[in-house]
């Protein structure tokens, strides 16, 4: 009997079934374990080669910084193979590329490693190349800063005067910390209801002087639309007087313009002990006016007063280091600042009328006592002099007002000196006419009110910010209505300080830094 078993029978039974699966699963198992070790292997060698080219391209990033920086004296070039040579790389630089201009350094490094790999051979990569480059430049941006400091009299309260000179004097030394010799200058404008330019600035300008040791300058209304004040532009001396106290006399009087040579414009400096010595002899008080402090802080950093730069480097008052500034943007790259800050409010300003501001008045002065009389012809009486010291019966008087008799007739900047607006109208006017005093008032002076000043001041700001100049405001326990114009005028919100107490010098500080950050481009 024949016994053979069908083959057909035999491949489809269980035993052979399974032998013929294992055999298939260990094939399969190897290939993929051949595909884990290539993919292990490749990403082996894809970390050689990242931590080749990281440490390339850091290497070559810390190469290019250090000789890139503009305080850096030694050879760019030497600079970048020193690093290159340090970390053991000195074969994989490739180029070094160094472009040095008046106020800027650029390098320009590439490099480039080979690394071989260990499995990445299977597939037909014999090298993988690791490619490194890197560029820093750093300019040295001119900077010229305007300090454009509040010093009325509430400067006087709550310490804020003794709190901002340290603010503003550790202001100074970090601007000049972070300084290329030569590049920055800072422009003190001390402001209350005026800014006392001094003798010197003043000087620059054609003017009358009518008055001594206060040099304002009143400023008409239409020069606020722009950020200079012309040369050649003949300006009024402000008359020095206070338009408040309505009897005694005042001699001097400083609510407009006092008359302190410690709060005059110390214009365009480089030296941080004179500009700290100017910031500590500050001394508070008189009005506010906001709108004349930034004014003048934008006519020293307008390119227009190349001019006026040029005559105070003439009287000594600038260094001859400076006769190109104010810089021109479009000459130099430079970085225009003005620092403005206040503790109030712009309060009404008072200005003498042109018929009273020059030429012999009819007010006469007692050289002994200082007292004042005022002369009127009375028909029919020769008691003409009008003493309104005197009691009621012996006011009208007919003795001769001469020097003889110790008596000088006053010019009429020299009774703003010696007499209150108020006792002038009142008493020496109003009282011996019988007429209204607010009727005297108006025949001297002409106002400006708040309201125009806080025009004129965003007049001028938006002048300042349209020429891209940098407006940063701080208000220093200021009230709402201060801090709504100064806020206005900060050239973003980020430029705008809302402090109190010891928190002015944080605001100075940060200012000093974003300039410093300003200045420096890498």
């Amino acid at each position: 009997m024949n016994t053979r078993t069908d083959p057909a029978r035999r491949r489809s039974s269980p035993g052979a079934f399974a032998a013929d699966e294992a055999g298939g699963a260990i094939i399969q198992g190897l290939i993929f374990f051949t595909l884990m070790v290539m993919m292990g292997g490749m990403a082996v060698d894809l970390m050689r080669f990242e931590h080749t080219r990281t440490t390339l391209q850091q290497t070559t990033d810390r190469a290019v910084l250090a000789a890139a920086a503009m305080s850096q004296q030694l050879n760019p070039q030497a600079v970048v193979e020193d690093y290159f040579l340090k970390a053991g790389l000195a074969d994989h630089l490739k180029s070094v590329n160094v472009v040095e201009n008046f106020n800027s350094k650029s390098v320009e490094v590439t490099a480039s490693s080979s690394v071989d790999p260990f499995f990445m051979q299977m597939l037909g990569i014999t090298e993988l190349e690791a490619p490194a480059a890197s560029r820093a430049e750093e300019r040295i941006t001119d900077v010229e800063i305007s300090l454009v400091l509040d010093i009325s009299g509430s400067m006087d309260q709550s310490n804020r005067l003794i709190n901002l000179k340290p603010a503003a004097t550790e202001f100074v030394d970090t601007i000049f910390a972070g300084a290329e010799p030569g590049r920055t200058t800072i422009s003190i404008i001390p402001y209350s209801g005026h800014v006392n330019l001094g003798p010197t600035l003043a000087s620059v300008f054609p003017y009358t002087p009518i008055q001594t040791n206060s040099y304002c300058m009143d400023l008409p209304t239409s020069t606020f639309t722009s950020t200079t004040v012309p040369q050649s532009t003949p300006l009024i001396q402000a008359s020095h007087f206070d338009p408040f106290t309505a009897s005694g006399t005042r001699a001097p009087s400083r609510f407009f313009c006092p008359p302190l040579s410690a709060n005059t414009v110390l214009p365009l400096s480089d030296s941080p002990t004179a500009l700290k010595a100017r910031i500590n002899g500050l001394d508070a008080d008189g009005n506010t006016s906001i709108d004349i402090g930034m004014k003048w802080g934008t006519t020293l950093l307008d390119p227009a007063s190349n001019g006026i730069v040029a005559s105070l480097i003439a009287k000594g008052a600038v260094s001859a280091a400076y006769a190109d500034r104010p810089l021109s943007p479009g000459t130099r790259e430079v970085l225009k600042v003005i620092v403005l800050m206040t503790d109030g409010e712009n309060t009404e300003e008072t200005v003498i009328k042109t018929a009273y501001r020059t030429g012999l008045s009819n007010i006469f002065r007692r050289t002994s006592d200082g007292r004042l009389a005022s002369f009127h012809d009375r028909a029919g009486t020769t008691s003409d002099y009008y003493m309104p010291d005197n009691s009621s019966s012996t006011r009208w008087q007919t003795s001769p007002f001469n020097s003889a008799t110790g008596w000088t007739q006053l010019s009429w900047p020299e009774v703003w000196r010696f007499g209150t607006l108020q006792y002038v109208a009142q008493r020496l006017f109003a009282d011996p006419l019988s007429q209204s005093s607010s009727t005297w008032l108006g025949n001297f002076r002409t106002t400006a009110g708040t309201a125009t000043k806080n025009t004129r001041l965003q007049q001028i700001c938006s002048a300042a910010k349209t020429k891209n100049y940098q407006v940063f405001g701080i208000g220093f326990e200021a009230p709402t209505a201060g801090k709504t114009q100064i806020r206005a005028c900060a050239s973003s919100a980020a430029h705008y300080f809302d402090v109190t107490g010891l928190q002015i010098k944080t605001a100075f500080r940060s200012i000093a830094n974003q300039i410093n950050h300003l200045r420096l481009t890498q």
